[in-house]
């Protein structure tokens, strides 16, 4: 595991903002942390690379124990804040020549990895001053900031808040591309990012870790669904298919069933058409991760 969190609290004054965090995120995976504004999530964070003392527990990055104000174990971490500063008079090129320069890069190094940063993030041809980026363009090259000395951890603090479908489309592209040279601990309270390039989440709320395992497995849960649509209301519906021995449930007048194989879905269909029902569409559920948020929460 390329982190261990254990029983890690965070205090300020009387109010904890963490409780009892235990985390274990494995090498070359990118581990989405999701909950809503608010939840700790970037207190973790700040904790994770020494900004912040725990009030309780330990932190293990790269075999190395994080300790606050001066912590060894940064020099294999990465770190994106989720509104990256720059020197607005440097172009991309130019500024990370400076970042390795006080990082220590070795010289002979500089220029094929800049190279390689900036074509990985889509700034090789940019010549423009970064006072000029959008903010997209400005995530991005905080990116390769923040991968210019090969980290075995990359932490991204809601990299793609702010940013419009396409912007949030190249980060998320990125940051799955790079799993394979690093580990992404990646932040975030948008649920479909999560969904579409984690290996594994974990839910923070309120200061506590309400769910975590791989996404595949969570995904599961829901795997079994199917939404359907009828020209009738969907809670009339569901009283004529109600003597089915198929869980169901209304929302947004859809109804959602539980079939779990296909000898169930034609008893399912077979009913429909017995009661005179017509279909409007039928689809297996998406957006698993967001339904099972909602499930906890509720």
């Amino acid at each position: 595991m390329i982190v261990e969190i254990k029983g890690v609290s965070k205090k300020f004054g009387d109010q904890e903002v963490l409780r009892d965090i235990h985390l274990s995120i494995p090498e070359h995976s990118v581990f989405g942390f999701i909950g809503a504004n608010g939840a700790g999530k970037t207190t973790l964070m700040k904790c994770m690379v020494g900004l912040l003392p725990t009030s309780a527990g330990t932190i293990t990055i790269a075999n190395e124990p994080v300790i606050f104000g001066g912590t060894k174990s940064n020099e294999q971490v990465g770190y994106l804040p989720d509104v990256p500063e720059f020197y607005p008079f440097y172009n991309a090129r130019g500024y990370l020549e400076l970042c390795a320069v006080i990082t220590g890069l070795p010289k002979k190094e500089w220029q094929s990895r800049i190279d390689e940063l900036l074509d990985l993030v889509g700034l090789e041809d940019t010549s423009a001053l970064i006072g000029s980026y959008s903010r997209g363009m400005k995530q991005r090259l905080g990116i390769a900031q923040a991968l210019l000395n090969r980290p075995k951890l990359l932490i991204c603090d809601e990299p793609t808040s702010a940013l419009d479908p396409a912007g949030r489309s190249k980060i998320l592209s990125i940051l799955e591309e790079v799993k394979q040279e690093t580990t992404v601990f990646f932040s975030t309270h948008i649920l479909s990012d999560a969904e579409q390039i984690c290996d594994s989440v974990a839910m923070l709320h309120e200061g506590t870790i309400i769910f975590q395992d791989q996404l595949q497995t969570l995904q599961q849960k829901f795997d079994d669904y199917f939404v359907y649509t009828f020209t009738v209301a969907a809670s009339e519906a569901q009283e004529r298919l109600i003597k089915l021995p198929f869980l169901m449930e209304v929302k947004d007048n859809q109804l959602f069933v539980r079939l779990q194989n296909d000898q169930e879905k034609l008893v399912m269909m077979r009913e429909i058409v017995a009661q005179g029902l017509i279909l409007q569409s039928l689809h297996p559920q998406s957006r698993q991760l967001e339904q099972l948020v909602l499930e906890v929460l509720s």
